[in-house]
């Protein structure tokens, strides 16, 4: 809990350092009943693995999947009026705990395009009737900048301070968007030599241990390449140690290939209208200078004006919902709208084509079957975005998980839309269904699967709860969903509103609703619920540009995940321990169990030919992280936790 004096009433835990030989793994732990909140416990010395009665959490490093590009939640009107209801310090404060080094290292958003439930009232950049060229549209953003746009500016800068440079990676999709874009320079050397400038204006550059780095403003003996072209049209670019680049499995980008027939170390030479170049790897994929550490915004629209719409009311949804006249024109708006933001400085990473395209709400909504959906992206959204904004992501669907494979597979089996898709993105509400996240994970690999939205809503508070408080189960609810996305195939996972006030709003139609943050502004005091514990176990660890290893746990027990009709966010103990791991940039492995169980739980944590034999408390949450001895990288310390 933070007060108006800035006082912390929270426990801030420091960092164990203990001297040990051999691996030793660090341990970061929550215990419902303890101080224990993100907590560093004694480290632990791993040994050669050994037999053990009872249940194993085995982690597989040479099994990677997914790249994991981070963690965040929902910048609404909502969290932005409420934030601007606090003293400078705990505004100061609140943007730490989300997005600094010290706090949870956000690194995504979303933000909703026109007004949510979870608005102050009802708005859009367009009101004038039939203004089918939109010629009234608002290019400045008016109403968003009184609150939300400077919210979102803050936690961009904050993000922003955390990078020093940028690790040169392979790209999650097979698209050349903005960050797999590199401007040329003929070297020093002439012709077969070359400099090469990202996006941000900074060179790659071979470091010292063989990574290749975007953190050169200008070009010097580092940053120099020999481009070799190979018999069959693709080149081979040698670093200034002598080797070549190479592209591994792990996705990381280095110059430590012996020669430039090494496996991964041929790359196809794209070259752009813009003058720019791409390079293609041997996997399909392109070379990255994207960085690690960026506030990934996704823009979801929850209801055109309401002049677009057969009912003539943004709350709510008519059957269908455009107008026909109307689709080409909220197919520009949108486009308008990314313009918008791009120009006070806050660029659009993803789109949603509809937030709950299936929910006829009593808010703001738009309904559309999956064929309308398809229709709609295929005819005019794509079409339009890419053609104005090539380098924003795509997501169909952004509803309930229990429809996800219908609306992705419609769209993904007419080419004509499938070209537009880069993703889905999906929420919680109608329970687990991490089976239809990983059927779509197995049919689509080339996609992303992002986890947009998760809260609870009041119907899940304790009966007589007029006033959100402090639960347990719904940090352990979180953290059940989180680990179930992420071994689905799930890029990274965000929750709901970042900031609400006391009683679980604003919110025009009276939907309220938990938070990790809630404010009282009456007092100047801001509470930490659980939730944001448990985020953190995940955040602040699962590093952006990590990826997803495959974790078994083994016991006797089985895994009982909720059914339809619901609900969501439970997790028991009937449900055993729960784990999930990722491969860090750094090449460390961070691996979070959950024992939502009332009993303590002795395992064994299994990673590669080391083990160690730990307890987990009842009711707790626990991070591992130690280093992998088959990566080539230089181990660096962990982030702080709080």
């Amino acid at each position: 809990r933070h007060t108006a004096a800035g006082a912390s009433r929270l426990e801030v835990s420091s960092l164990v350092e203990l001297q040990s030989s051999g691996r030793s793994v660090k341990v970061v732990q929550s215990v419902l009943g303890t101080d224990e909140r993100l907590t560093w416990r004694p480290e632990l010395l791993a040994q050669a693995d050994f037999g053990f009665e009872g249940p194993v959490v085995d982690v597989d490093a040479a099994k990677v999947d997914q790249e994991i590009l981070g963690f965040g939640g929902a910048f609404t009107e909502a969290a932005a009026v409420t934030f601007n209801k606090l003293t400078p310090q705990l505004q100061e404060i609140f943007i730490e705990q989300y997005f600094g080094a010290s706090g949870l290292g956000y690194s995504m958003g979303r933000v909703h395009i026109n007004s949510c439930d979870f608005s102050v009232q009802s708005y859009t950049f367009d009101d004038v009737q039939d203004d089918f060229a939109l010629e009234h549209f608002d290019y400045n953003l008016t109403h968003d900048k009184k609150a939300l746009i400077p919210l979102i500016q803050r936690a961009k800068r904050k993000v922003e301070e955390t990078v020093t440079d940028t690790p040169v990676r392979v790209s999650a999709s097979a698209v050349a968007g903005r960050w797999e874009r590199l401007k040329a320079f003929v070297g020093i050397d002439g012709p077969g030599t070359v400099a090469l400038r990202s996006t941000a204006g900074k060179f790659l550059s071979t470091e010292a241990d063989g990574s290749i780095k975007a953190n050169n403003l200008k070009a010097v003996s580092s940053t120099f390449f020999k481009m070799l072209e190979n018999q069959d049209g693709t080149v081979s670019l040698q670093g200034a140690n002598g080797k070549y680049l190479v592209a591994s499995p792990q996705g990381l980008v280095r110059a430590d290939g012996g020669a430039a027939a090494a496996a991964g170390a041929r790359f196809a030479r794209v070259e752009n209208s813009d003058g720019t170049i791409s390079l293609k790897c041997e996997s399909g994929k392109f070379v990255s200078t994207e960085p690690t550490q960026q506030l990934r915004l996704l823009a979801s629209p929850w209801s055109p004006p309401a002049w677009m719409k057969t009912s003539g009311k943004m709350d709510g949804s008519g059957q269908p919902c455009l107008r026909g006249q109307a689709q080409p024109s909220w197919a520009a708006y949108i486009s308008k709208w990314i313009a918008s933001y791009g120009k006070a400085g806050l660029p659009i990473w993803g789109l949603t084509v509809q937030n709950e395209p299936s929910n006829n709400a009593g808010w703001e909504a738009c309904t559309l079957t999956p064929q309308e959906e398809a229709a709609f992206l295929g005819s005019h959204l794509g079409p339009k975005v890419k053609a104005e904004h090539p380098e924003v992501a795509i997501f169909v669907f952004d509803d309930s998980k229990h429809m996800l494979p219908d609306y992705v597979d419609q769209a993904m089996s007419k080419p004509e839309v499938a070209k537009y898709v880069q993703g889905a993105a999906f929420h919680w509400y109608s329970g687990d269904f991490f089976d239809k996240v990983s059927w779509v994970h197995q049919q689509h690999p080339d996609i992303m699967l992002l986890p947009s939205e998760a809260t609870y809503e009041r119907r899940m508070w304790k009966k007589g709860m007029l006033e959100t408080y402090s639960d347990w189960r719904f940090g352990e609810g979180y953290a059940h969903d989180i680990i179930g996305d992420l071994n689905s195939g799930a890029i990274g996972w965000m929750d709901w509103n970042l900031l609400l006030e006391k009683e679980g709003g604003p919110n025009h139609v009276g939907n309220v609703c938990d938070a990790p943050v809630v404010a009282d502004c009456k007092e100047q005091v801001l509470d930490v619920h659980p939730q944001y514990y448990f985020i953190g176990h995940f955040s602040k660890f699962f590093t952006p540009g990590s990826k997803h290893i495959r974790t078994t746990v083994k016991s006797d027990g089985t895994f009982k995940a909720s059914k339809p009709p619901g609900p969501y966010g439970t997790c028991t103990g009937e449900q055993g321990l729960e784990a999930t791991s990722a491969l860090r940039p750094d090449g460390q492995i961070a691996t979070v169990v959950l024992n939502c169980a009332a009993e303590d739980i002795e395992f064994k944590l299994k990673i590669g030919g080391d083990a160690v034999r730990v307890s987990a408390p009842a009711r707790s949450i626990t991070t591992f992280v130690a280093p992998d001895a088959s990566i080539a990288a230089a181990a660096a310390p962990p982030p702080q936790p709080l």
